[in-house]
C-alpha cells in the first residue's frame, strides 16, 4: 500500500512540476548529455553525437565528397576475342595473341600454337607456328593494312600431327576501319606506288575539279592499256593488279579497274571496285555521289570477226556501265 501510495505522489509531484515548466526539456536533457560526454572523453578524436545533432550538422554543414571517382575503362574500338584459353586482339597495327594452354593441351603437352591468318585487303594467307615460352604465348603479327578483314584460326601445335586449318580450337574475325579503304592503298591498287603517284598527278596536272580529274583518268586508262582477247573465254580468267597493268598494258576488265582505282586514289578520289556478270569496273565518289566508271568499255570493243580487240575511245563510259553490280572487291 505503501509503495502505491509513493508512487502517485512521484507522479503528482511530475506533473505540477511540468505544469510550472519547472521541468528540463528533451532538448535540453540531450544538449546536458552531449556536454557530459564531451567532458568525459576530452581531447579524444572519438567524438558522441546524438542522432537530433547528427541531423543539425548534416543539414548545416553537409560533407563534401572528396572521393575521386574510379576512371572507367576505355574500350577497345576492336574487342578482344576469346579462343578457349587464348585471347585474340588488334592494337598498334598488329595482331596480338597471348593465353596458356588449354586443360587438353597441357595434359598431351602440346608444343606452342599454329595460326592460319588471312587478310582480305592484302590478299594473303600465312601459317605461323609459335612455341610456348614458359608455358605461355605472347606473339605479335604485323597487319598489311589498317582497313580491311582479317580472319584468324587458332589451333594447339603437337609433333607428327597434320595441320589443318579447318580443325581448330576456334576463330576470330576483326573488321578495320582505321582509314578510308576508298582512299588507302591495297594489294591490288598500289594507290602508294611512287611510279603510279607520278602518273597520276601528271595526267591530273592542270585539272582544278575532281571531275575533270577523273575525266582525265578515265580517258589515260581507257586510251592507253588494251583487252587482252586471248582470254576473253578463259574459264578461269586471272586478276591484274594496277602496278602489273600499268607493267603490261594488255589486260581484262579487272586490271583496267585496279589501275583507274589506283591513280584516283593517288590524287584524293574515293574509288571502289565493283564486279558483276564476269566483269569489273570502278565507282567514283564525285560531287558527293558514287558514279560508275567503266574504262575497259570505255577502251574499244571485240571485233566478231576477227576476235580481236579494236582499240575505239568510247567517253559515254565515263558516267556509265552496261553491267549490273553484284558485289565489291574488297580492295
Amino acid at each position: 500500500m505503501k509503495k502505491i501510495l509513493v508512487l502517485f505522489f512521484c507522479m503528482f509531484v511530475f506533473f505540477y512540476l511540468s505544469s510550472k515548466n519547472a521541468l528540463p526539456s528533451l532538448k535540453q536533457m540531450e544538449g546536458l548529455f552531449d556536454h557530459k560526454v564531451s567532458n568525459l572523453l576530452g581531447n579524444s578524436s572519438l567524438k558522441v553525437v546524438s542522432p537530433t545533432l547528427q541531423q543539425k550538422l548534416t543539414t548545416q554543414q553537409p560533407v563534401k565528397n572528396i572521393l575521386k571517382s574510379a576512371p572507367t575503362e576505355q574500350k577497345s574500338k576492336y574487342p578482344t576475342q576469346v579462343i578457349q584459353t587464348y585471347r585474340v586482339s588488334v592494337s598498334n597495327g598488329k595482331l596480338l595473341v597471348t593465353g596458356k594452354p588449354t586443360p587438353y593441351g597441357k595434359y598431351y603437352k602440346a608444343d606452342g600454337i599454329i595460326l592460319y591468318i588471312q587478310e582480305q585487303r592484302a590478299n594473303t594467307k600465312t601459317t605461323i607456328k609459335v612455341p610456348f615460352t614458359n608455358g605461355a604465348i605472347h606473339y605479335e603479327y604485323p597487319l598489311h593494312y589498317n582497313v580491311g578483314e582479317v580472319i584468324l584460326n587458332l589451333n594447339e601445335l603437337y609433333k607428327g600431327k597434320v595441320d589443318d586449318p579447318n580443325k581448330v580450337l576456334g576463330y576470330a574475325v576483326f573488321h578495320l576501319t582505321d582509314g578510308d579503304p576508298y582512299l588507302l592503298p591495297s594489294f591490288m591498287v598500289q594507290s602508294n606506288n611512287p611510279t603510279l603517284v607520278s602518273l597520276a598527278h601528271r595526267i591530273t596536272n592542270g585539272k582544278s575539279t575532281n571531275v575533270e580529274k577523273s575525266r582525265a583518268i578515265f580517258e589515260w586508262v581507257a586510251k592507253n592499256i588494251s583487252y587482252n582477247d586471248r582470254l576473253v573465254n578463259s574459264t578461269n580468267p586471272p586478276l591484274y593488279s594496277a602496278l602489273q597493268t600499268y607493267q603490261s598494258r594488255v589486260v581484262l576488265c579487272s586490271g583496267y579497274a585496279d589501275l583507274s582505282a589506283a591513280l584516283h586514289r593517288a590524287v584524293g578520289i574515293e574509288t571502289k571496285v565493283m564486279y558483276g556478270q564476269n566483269h569489273a569496273w570502278d565507282e567514283v565518289k564525285l560531287n558527293g555521289k558514287w558514279q560508275p566508271e567503266d574504262p575497259t568499255y570505255g577502251s574499244g570493243f571485240i571485233n566478231i570477226n576477227t576476235s580481236k580487240f579494236v582499240h575505239s575511245y568510247h567517253p559515254a563510259y565515263f558516267t556509265k556501265t552496261d553491267m549490273h553490280m553484284e558485289g565489291e572487291y574488297p580492295w
